[in-house]
């Protein structure tokens, strides 16, 4: 009820669909077509479902989607091999960090006290800006735009492409 009163008074339109009372997976091209391209799309639950959720939205061409998932999507991802130098633009401080251990676990142990909560890449608490670097994000909540746009990077899962990175810490 919250929710409807919110779009309401917001003027923003909205549909629902719950899987139990329509008795199958919807047809998520027929659900999402012709809302707009610059509309955004919100999708919440197990991982087959947002695969299909993000495969639609881009066969749409609809760039806003966002997901929430309920854990860590695992991909394998290459380990690295060396140490990542991390500027803090705030604190000033430069952190090291080794092969095998996160930007969030190295910073703390630095005596840093960055935001964080789930360290998995899901939550969006550690979500830093990006001064300068690239980034090889790891993380299941950044569009593919938003990692491109090399902005921001979840720092409990991403880590730095090259030898330096600074952020906005």
């Amino acid at each position: 009820d919250a929710i409807e009163a919110l779009a309401t008074e917001k003027s923003v339109q909205l549909t629902w669909h719950f899987d139990d009372e329509k008795g199958a997976p919807p047809d998520l091209a027929a659900l999402l077509g012709g809302k707009g391209a610059t509309s955004h799309y919100y999708c919440c639950g197990p991982t087959p479902m947002l695969d299909a959720f993000e495969k639609s939205c881009e066969q749409l061409g609809y760039a806003n989607a966002h997901i929430e998932r309920f854990a860590a999507v695992h991909v394998e991802a290459p380990s690295a091999t060396q140490t990542c130098v991390v500027q803090c633009a705030k604190s000033g401080k430069s952190v090291e960090v080794p092969p095998g251990k996160s930007i969030l676990d190295s910073l703390i142990d630095a005596g840093l006290t960055p935001d964080h909560s789930c360290k998995e890449g899901v939550c969006g608490a550690c979500e830093t800006a990006v001064l300068e670097g690239e980034v090889d994000h790891h993380d299941g909540i950044l569009t593919k735009i938003e990692r491109a746009s090399n902005k921001t990077m979840m720092i409990c899962v991403s880590r730095c492409k090259g030898e330096r990175l600074v952020l906005d810490i």
